[in-house]
């Protein structure tokens, strides 16, 4: 059985959002990319929700950068928003995307 990811996604006013929940994983990677590049408005911004993803691998950090190479190709900047101190937000930090990425820390719930 495969990972699950459910995907929220809209744009609004320039601005698109996509929501996650569950794993973002080898198996599940592809659809966070077409949901990012499908909701990044040219010339404006797309914001990634990561706060209640679970699991991202290293498969779902190429796919944020994918994500961000995307974003740039059109004109557009990616935020991504994960928990203050949560896995995802250390991740982004060992990694570096949070070097390239505008990163957004909320407090958890």
């Amino acid at each position: 059985m495969g990972s699950v990811l459910d995907i929220e996604s809209h744009v609004r006013n320039g601005v698109g959002v996509v929501r996650l929940q569950g794993d973002v994983d080898l198996d599940t990677v592809d659809r966070l990319v077409n949901a990012v590049e499908v909701a990044t408005p040219p010339a404006g911004t797309v914001e990634v929700d990561l706060r209640a993803v679970g699991f991202i691998d290293s498969a779902g950090v190429a796919g944020l950068n994918r994500c961000r190479r995307h974003a740039a190709r059109v004109g557009a900047e990616v935020t991504v928003r994960c928990v203050d101190g949560g896995a995802v937000a250390k991740l982004l930090q060992w990694t570096g995307l949070s070097r390239v990425l505008h990163v957004r820390l909320d407090p958890a719930v």
